[in-house]
C-alpha cells in the first residue's frame, strides 16, 4: 500500500517557481475536487497495490485432531496516469497593446490553470479510461471498485433516509469525509437538515484555508461541483433511471492513503514554462503539463447514491 498522499500544493514538488504555485494554487481554487482530495506521487507510469479477497478460516479442533488447511486471497490492482497539458501562445499584439506584459501572460496561465482544474473535475467523475484519459469513478465503481445506492427504482426525491444508507455501505473503517455533488442537491440538503427535528445539529458551517465558506453534513464535507470548460455541468440532471432521464447523483468518499487518492507522475512535477518569444511566430509561447490519475484503493471507499430527482 502507498503510503504519504499529500494535499494537491505539496504533492506538486516542483513548485519551484512563482508562476508553477500561481499555477497549482488556481487549479486548487477553482477546481471543487481535485483540492480536496490527497494525491500520491509515483516516478512511473503506475503503481500496483494488493487487497485482499478473501479470509482464512479459523476452526475450533479437539485434542489430537489437526487443523484443515485454509488461506487468505489476495487480488492485484493497477493505476495509472495520463498526460494533461496545452500550449499557450500569445500574440505580440496583446502583449504589446494591450498593457504590461506580466500581467497579460499572468492571466493566460490563469485560465489554462481554471480549464485544467475544471477538466480533472470532469475526469475525476466521468473519465473512462479509453480516451486517452484516465478512469473517473463511476468507471471505476462499473468495475467492481465502488459501491453504488439508488434512490428509487425511477428516480425519487432525495431524502435524510437516503444519505444514511449511501454512507452506510462504507464498511469496514471508512467513514465518508467528502461529499460532491450539484447546487440543487446541496440546496436541498441544508433545508432537510435545518427542518429535521433532531437532538444534534446536522449542519456545520466553517471555513477553509482561502476564508471562503465550508459546508457539513454530518461530519462530510460538502463540495458542490459546478461545470466542465464547455460550460455543461458535470452532475446536471441528465442521468437515467428507470424511466426517468433527469436524475443526478450525490458521491461521497473516503480520501486518504487507504480511500481515495489523486496519482501525480513524474514524481509529482508540474511543468508550467515560459518560453518566451517564438522566432518562427510574433508571438510569446508557453507550456502547460501535469500527468495526473486516480485511485481507489478500497472498494468500500467510495459511494454513488444515484437517481435523484430534482422534485
Amino acid at each position: 500500500m502507498p503510503t504519504g498522499a499529500l494535499p494537491l500544493m505539496q504533492a506538486a514538488n516542483g513548485t519551484d517557481t512563482l508562476l508553477k504555485q500561481g499555477f497549482v494554487n488556481t487549479i486548487i481554487r477553482e477546481s471543487a475536487i481535485a483540492g480536496m482530495i490527497p494525491w500520491i506521487t509515483i516516478m512511473s507510469d503506475s503503481i500496483k497495490h494488493r487487497e485482499e479477497v478473501s479470509l482464512p478460516n479459523p476452526v475450533w479442533r479437539d485434542v489430537n485432531e489437526t487443523y484443515t488447511k485454509s488461506w487468505g486471497q489476495t487480488a492485484e490492482y493497477y493505476w495509472g496516469v495520463t498526460i494533461l497539458g496545452g500550449e499557450v501562445e500569445i500574440d505580440n499584439f496583446l502583449l504589446r497593446v494591450m498593457g504590461n506584459k506580466i500581467n497579460q501572460k499572468a492571466d493566460q496561465f490563469r485560465l489554462w490553470a481554471k480549464a485544467i482544474g475544471l477538466t480533472l473535475d470532469k475526469q475525476i467523475i466521468d473519465g473512462t479510461g479509453t480516451a486517452k484519459d484516465f478512469k473517473g469513478i463511476n468507471q471505476i465503481i462499473t468495475d467492481g471498485r465502488g459501491q453504488v445506492s439508488y434512490a428509487g427504482a425511477n428516480g425519487a426525491t432525495l431524502t435524510l433516509d437516503m444519505l444514511d444508507v449511501a454512507y452506510d455501505l462504507m464498511l469496514g473503517q471508512h467513514n465518508p469525509r467528502k461529499m460532491w455533488l450539484n447546487r440543487t442537491l446541496a440546496r436541498k440538503i441544508w433545508n432537510l437538515g435545518r427542518s429535521t427535528a433532531v437532538g444534534y445539529p446536522l449542519i456545520d458551517i466553517t471555513t477553509n484555508s482561502f476564508g471562503e465558506r465550508v459546508t457539513h453534513y454530518a461530519g462530510m464535507e460538502m463540495a458542490i461541483v459546478e461545470h466542465d470548460i464547455s460550460g455543461s455541468a458535470i452532475l446536471g440532471f441528465d442521468e437515467t433511471r428507470g424511466t426517468s432521464a433527469v436524475t443526478s447523483s450525490i458521491y461521497m468518499a473516503a480520501v486518504g492513503d487507504n480511500g481515495v487518492t489523486g496519482l501525480l507522475g513524474a514524481g509529482g512535477a508540474f511543468d508550467v514554462v515560459d518560453f518566451g518569444e517564438q522566432e518562427s511566430a510574433p508571438s510569446h509561447l508557453g507550456r502547460v503539463e501535469l500527468y495526473p490519475g486516480l485511485a481507489v484503493w478500497d472498494q468500500y471507499s467510495v459511494v454513488r447514491l444515484a437517481g435523484i430527482t430534482n422534485t
